[in-house]
């Protein structure tokens, strides 16, 4: 019997990363902190994450020249942004080689207090209007997980 194509024209793209490589890297050489989020964040993302951590100017100079101080919910934070990314690039209709970090947006959409937490999802910054993709994303202990189903 021929093995029948599954019926939906879905991708899917799973990815995990260890917490304590990222903050390896982040905190490894002056500077690198800014350079890792200028490569895989796009323009909002990076607005997010200057925000959310208060960096100002001043601040994200300090974190430079002292990578020591990288906080471990900053950490968190960009890791799962990494995942995110990583999922979501093994996802994309075009396939991971096709698809850069910042061509995929990270969002958490505001949703009615009363309907509970917001969820996250996937936006690809593509030629094609912004398709979005769905997101899980998770933390645990050293490690993130993120998987991402997108239309293909």
């Amino acid at each position: 019997m021929k093995p029948l194509p599954f019926p939906f024209p879905l991708n899917i793209g799973t990815d995990v990363v260890h917490l304590p490589r990222v903050a390896r890297l982040l905190t490894r050489q002056k500077g690198y902190l800014e350079r890792f989020s200028r490569r895989i964040l796009c323009e909002q993302e990076q607005n997010d994450f200057r925000t959310r951590f208060k960096l100002t100017s001043s601040a994200f100079d300090t974190l430079n020249t002292s990578p020591h101080m990288v906080s471990a919910e900053m950490t968190r934070w960009l890791a799962g942004r990494f995942a995110a990314k990583e999922a979501a690039r093994k996802a994309a209709p075009t396939g991971a080689a096709y698809t850069g970090w910042k061509e995929i947006l990270v969002r958490v959409e505001e949703q009615d207090p009363s309907a509970g937490s917001s969820r996250p999802e996937i936006v690809y910054l593509d030629d094609k209007g912004g398709r979005v993709g769905k997101l899980s994303i998770s933390h645990d202990g050293e490690y993130v997980v993120a998987t991402v189903l997108a239309a293909s």
